[in-house]
């Protein structure tokens, strides 16, 4: 096969992140003389401003359409490997964003917890290189490559702490990996066989004209495919590894996991939806709108039960996933993105106020926040808006709106019983999330809340709070990254 042409504009966020990470790595490494604080805040301005580069490209390329790696065909449009587009751009800007502000929330927690600065860098480029690639992706062994070099970062990443809790969780996340990456290239092998090509948009022409046999083939394969994303997204029934995990890693590699891990495995099963393996009228889509009645449901119910804040969070995730899933079980991209962005912006939020509560008081409980709102009412203003956002309450009208758009699209595509089942598991997840705000309300029984807020940490949770109120007074700026 030979690769004809490529417009380098199209991997310019990939290529430059994956500079800065090894330019990080090399400032770490040959820069020992100098004294820790001064190196943790280069490295940290470093990694900051690689990826508000990418940010400023994407919004100045958002409306550009630039192929890379490909090779003309004697039938219809070139075949290339990744492509730069509206999709890609409003992808992309979610993943910088989230990756922006683990940036913050790590520059207020990192030397306290005893991480290596370079290395944690490093591995968190590395993992933007690997979730951008995945996110332009247009042949299916590109998502793969994508795919990995988001997911074995992020094993790392997780266990830096290098205790025996962190260790667990990432042997954990590692094992969980290797079986999904298998079932998927399984599924990948069977559909190269009967289509004959890995790129999506030949897959999807090809599917089509296949005869009954080798439709039921597809489906399987394609099924595969699905499982293996499910895996890394932690869609139910293939999330068990999730909590544990989030426990297990340190507060700012949890926010990456549910942030910018999580938004990448959501983006590369939107691309492989709407561009490839299950075009309208797929059966795929059937079964994927199942996984999102199912894992909506198991993870509001489990979030119900749980006593520690990082495990409400991890529970109440796999519900959104499944929220996020419903729309692109329809293929509507635009409500996917504009979800994708709400979530982001108030789960770094969230779990900007559970590093400041936990370095004061590292249990981690729910009751550790008794009593908030009349000590700290900042603080507890923040968390109340960011638990109010994704439960889809106003005042946080980005939550409302982007669930009112996953509504629509389901509606739209005549779902009526998912439709159905989103809105019980909006009244869960509103259980769920007025929970943990009536805890901030509640007298403590004895030790009461304090904690000395440093300024890092004002300036992070009002960054983070600042932005959720933007993307509330002006929830179409949500919708317009995929448009």
């Amino acid at each position: 096969m030979t690769l004809t042409w490529t417009d380098w504009q199209a991997i310019a966020v990939p290529l430059v992140l994956a500079i800065g990470a090894v330019a990080v790595l090399l400032i770490d490494a040959f820069w020992r003389s100098s004294p820790a604080q001064l190196r943790h805040t280069v490295v940290t301005l470093l990694t900051g401003a690689v990826i508000l580069f990418g940010l400023v490209f994407v919004w100045a390329q958002r409306d550009d359409f630039k192929p890379a790696f490909c090779r003309p065909v004697t039938e219809g449009p070139a075949e290339c490997s990744l492509v730069f587009e509206p999709l890609t751009a409003g992808l992309w800007g979610v993943l910088l964003i989230g990756g922006l502000g683990v940036v913050g929330l790590s520059a207020y927690r990192l030397l306290s917890a005893d991480i290596p600065v370079g290395e944690y860098h490093f591995l968190l480029l590395s993992a933007l290189v690997g979730a951008t690639t995945l996110a332009g992706a247009r042949d299916l062994a590109t998502v793969v490559i994508g795919l990995e070099v988001v997911s074995l970062p992020s094993f790392a990443l997780v266990a830096l702490r290098r205790d025996r809790r962190g260790s667990e969780a990432a042997l954990k996340a590692f094992l969980v990996s290797v079986l999904s990456t298998a079932v998927m290239l399984f599924g990948i092998s069977y559909l190269y066989g009967v289509t004959g090509s890995l790129y999506l948009t030949t897959i999807a022409n090809r599917l089509n004209g296949l005869d009954a046999n080798l439709q039921r083939v597809a489906f399987a394969a394609g099924l595969f495919v699905v499982v293996g994303f499910a895996f890394k997204i932690a869609a139910v029934p293939f999330h068990a590894w999730l909590p544990d995990t989030y426990v297990g890693a340190p507060v700012e590699v949890t926010a990456f996991l549910a942030v910018v891990s999580k938004s990448a495995g959501v983006a590369g099963l939107l691309v492989l939806v709407v561009t490839g393996i299950a075009p309208d009228g797929s059966d795929l889509r059937l079964v994927i709108a199942v996984l999102a009645a199912v894992t909506m449901t198991v993870g509001n119910l489990a979030a119900l039960r749980q006593r520690e804040a990082v495990r409400l969070l991890a529970w109440s995730s796999i519900g959104q996933v499944g929220f996020l899933l419903a729309p692109l079980a329809v293929g509507d991209a635009q409500a996917v993105v504009g979800y994708l962005a709400a979530y982001v912006v108030v789960t770094l939020g969230a779990f900007g106020a559970v590093a400041v509560v936990q370095r004061h008081r590292p249990r981690g409980l729910l009751s550790d926040y008794r009593g908030m709102v009349r000590s700290e009412p900042g603080l507890a203003v923040a968390l109340i808006f960011f638990l109010v956002v994704l439960a889809g309450l106003p005042p946080g009208l980005a939550g409302l709106f982007t669930k009112f758009a996953a509504f629509q699209a389901v509606i739209d595509a005549h779902l009526g019983w998912l439709a159905i089942v989103m809105a019980i598991n909006v009244m869960i997840g509103l259980a769920v999330y007025l929970r943990w705000v009536a805890e901030l309300f509640l007298l403590p029984a004895d030790d009461p809340f304090s904690v000395d807020i440093e300024t890092p940490a004002v300036v992070m949770v009002s960054l983070f709070t600042a932005a959720a109120v933007v993307v509330s007074v002006l929830p179409s700026t949500l919708f317009a990254l995929a448009t």
